[in-house]
């Protein structure tokens, strides 16, 4: 019986039929409810893009990240599916959100994932008046490889994206200029060419230097390499790399890092029982070319699943970018969906909170 079971599971239409059940059962149904119970209109408050940069906090200090209950609120959850996606086929799932602040809107780049084709993961572009009511635009990146993690960012009035190239396969991390925003990018640089696993990264400057960490699986670690430019191939590598190794529950990065004038936070995934489990965040302790320290702050994790029965982000989470505008938290994150076995392969989705920095 158990054999027959499982040969119908593998059934293409089944596989369908039970992916539809999971996103009506997660996805619309809490949208539908959502709606009945706090009208049409979201029930937070609109947050409208900052004129400034955010490679720091208006303040120039760290401010209070969110708890975790704050990104399992009552909005209108999940803001971007799998099936707002209109150009690039029968979309599995969505993850993997990256805000960037336009004159006059939000811009989202994001991974789009469909295990039908090959290469299986584009990254693509939606925009928002108000970072909460979302429409999607097109796929704006494509290549002959999987693409995720659409690390994008702003340094001397040059856009930036530095993705994950290539999967669990990705030996190179390279940095890709917009030539026309947000639907032009090309690559400028190969940030690192390496013998290693290249899972996520994360670019930021400190102390007038650049800085890389990127997740690497097969040590349940992650490396760090830094540079004097921005645009430059062959960036240096961290005398102790990897700088940490065996930490499951945080190696691989999971979101933007907050820098402020007082220090650096990072977010690392939790992969301990399983890929993506949530978000734990960090404070670099010391950051120099032989040195790297970490510590994890103690409202970690900051981004974990409800562990309900149903919902979006009932099972996991995996991902946050955080963006502090006028004393509030603007954050994008995704989730997926508890029981995946029951209703077949990933549903990841993306949500959004909006909460008070103090």
């Amino acid at each position: 019986m158990s054999r027959i079971l499982s040969a119908i599971k593998r059934r293409p239409v089944v596989v369908r039929t039970a992916w539809w059940a999971g996103k009506i059962v997660n996805h619309r149904v809490p949208r539908l409810l959502s709606r009945a119970l706090n009208g049409a209109e979201p029930a937070r408050t609109e947050v409208h893009p900052p004129v400034r940069d955010n490679h720091t906090v208006p303040d120039g200090g760290r401010r209070e990240l969110p708890e975790p209950t704050a990104y399992t609120g009552t909005g209108e959850n999940p803001v971007l599916v799998a099936e707002d996606v209109t150009d690039f086929g029968a979309v599995d799932f969505v993850a993997d959100p990256f805000l960037f602040p336009g004159a006059d809107c939000w811009h989202l780049f994001f991974e789009v994932c469909n295990t039908s084709r090959d290469p299986d993961a584009v990254i693509a572009h939606a925009t928002s008046p108000d970072g909460l009511r979302w429409e999607y635009d097109r796929v704006v990146l494509r290549s002959d490889e999987h693409l995720s993690f659409p690390y994008v960012f702003e340094w001397e009035g040059t856009r930036y994206m530095v993705p994950e190239e290539g999967g669990s396969d990705g030996r190179a991390i390279r940095l890709y200029e917009a030539t026309d925003f947000p639907g032009g990018w090309e690559p400028r640089a190969t940030l690192v060419s390496a013998d290693h696993h290249t899972d996520d990264t994360v670019v930021f400057r400190w102390r007038d230097r650049w800085w890389l960490l990127v997740g690497d699986d097969e040590v349940a670690g992650f490396r760090v390499y830094h540079s004097d430019s921005l645009v430059a191939d062959d960036w240096e590598p961290h005398e102790g790399n990897p700088v940490v190794t065996g930490r499951p529950t945080a190696f691989r990065p999971g979101g933007r890092p907050v820098v402020g004038s007082d220090g650096v936070v990072v977010f690392f995934q939790d992969c301990e029982g399983r890929y993506g489990e949530a978000v734990r965040a960090f404070e670099i302790t010391a950051l120099g070319p032989e040195t790297y320290a970490d510590e994890e702050l103690t409202e970690s994790p900051v981004l974990e699943g409800t562990g309900a029965r149903v919902g979006w982000n009932s099972g996991r989470m995996h991902h946050v970018d955080p963006w502090c505008v006028d004393g509030r938290w603007l954050c994008m994150v995704d989730g997926n969906v508890s029981h995946p076995e029951l209703f077949t392969n990933d549903h990841w989705s993306i949500g959004v909170v909006v909460a008070d920095s103090d």
